[in-house]
């Protein structure tokens, strides 16, 4: 009896133990749900994240404005350069040349403007001494008219001789011919004067010309010198010297500085409540440890699919529903170790929607 006794309390004992491991289970089970259903209610509803995301940058592709040779390359690859530095300089041997030729031609043009305002002045001078000359005949011509008048009175009053008359005849009608030749001289130099003056209009128009072509050649002569259009990083670089480079040549890539961005595609079901400003976390492959903050700072005025080079046609009759993706724009916040990132790397950016 005693031993069947101690079989039955043993028995209890094991039932009672495992009944107690079993609640303690089940409470912990219970425990665990419910720290997660108010996670998920508290912390995790409030939270976007999405894998697919990458750094970038507005790469800025330096291109020459002229063709030539590089005669000396002044920079190397991954350096830093600042805006206006010079970072090669081509053969400028013939732009010299072109520049020289036009100053000269815009001196040999000036040179004949000058001696075109001197003509004209010459000019001027001839009609000033040519109607003073008609003011001398019209004079003369006034007293000859009276004394012609006063004889042909004297000759019909018997008083003068034929041959008195016929003088004094002669010497008005040669002074009405003088008055006929010295304002044909005065009509001549104003006609010239006119030619000069439109003459010289044509020679202010190639004055011009010549010096807008002269601008033209310093430009391209200035342009034999490529400087850096931003201050930022030299990469992707293309060129050594005494490569032939042209207009259309890239010739490197400089990575501006502070111009780092994330673009995050999240899925067109995950932007309902995220907008502008709001607060991102960002956390970079290649950097595990480090964390980056970020603000949402443009959403894309399309999907992804919107932009490739075959959108997909859903009229087709071939459809299947796929989750688009809508590119986000984030700023990233200044940070110490902001220049560990490069572009291209991968992100995982998470979006508090509470921000």
């Amino acid at each position: 009896m005693d031993t069947i006794a101690r079989v039955e309390v043993g028995t209890d004992t094991k039932v009672q133990k495992k009944q107690k491991v079993t609640w303690i289970v089940f409470s912990l089970l219970s425990l665990f749900l419910l720290i997660g259903v108010m996670y998920y209610f508290f912390v995790f509803r409030f939270y976007q994240s999405t894998d697919n995301a990458y750094i970038q940058a507005d790469v800025t592709w330096v291109m020459p404005k002229i063709s030539g040779e590089v005669v000396e390359l002044v920079i190397n690859d991954n350096q830093f350069v600042k805006q206006g530095e010079t970072l090669a300089i081509l053969d400028q041997r013939d732009y010299q040349a072109r520049y020289e030729q036009a100053q000269s031609l815009v001196t040999l043009k000036e040179a004949a403007l000058i001696v075109q305002q001197q003509n004209e002045r010459s000019a001027k001078s001839t009609i000033n001494e040519a109607n003073s000359g008609v003011l001398a005949v019209q004079a003369d011509l006034s007293r000859l008219k009276k004394d012609y008048a006063r004889y042909q009175d004297l000759l019909k009053d018997g008083v003068i001789t034929r041959q008195n008359f016929d003088s004094i005849q002669s010497q008005y009608l040669s002074a009405q011919a003088q008055l006929n030749k010295a304002l044909a001289t005065v009509n001549s130099a104003e006609a010239q004067l006119g030619s000069l003056q439109a003459g010289r209009a044509q020679l202010l128009a190639d004055i011009q010309n010549a010096k807008a072509s002269l601008d033209l050649f310093q430009i391209d002569l200035a342009s034999a010198k490529v400087t850096s259009p931003v201050s930022g990083k030299v990469g992707s670089l293309a060129i050594q010297k005494g490569s032939r480079v042209g207009p259309q040549t890239r010739l490197m890539a400089i990575i501006p500085e502070n111009s780092l961005y994330v673009q995050a595609n999240f899925k067109e079901t995950q932007i309902e409540k995220m907008h502008i400003g709001q607060e991102v976390k960002l956390k970079i492959d290649a950097y595990p440890s480090l964390t980056y903050t970020g603000k949402i700072e443009s959403f894309s005025p399309a999907s992804g699919a919107t932009f490739s080079l075959m959108p997909p046609d859903n009229a087709t009759g071939n459809f299947n529903k796929v989750v688009q993706r809508i590119p986000v724009r984030i700023a990233i916040d200044s940070n110490a170790h902001i220049d560990l990132i490069k572009p291209g790397m991968s992100v995982k950016a998470t979006v508090n929607l509470r921000t």
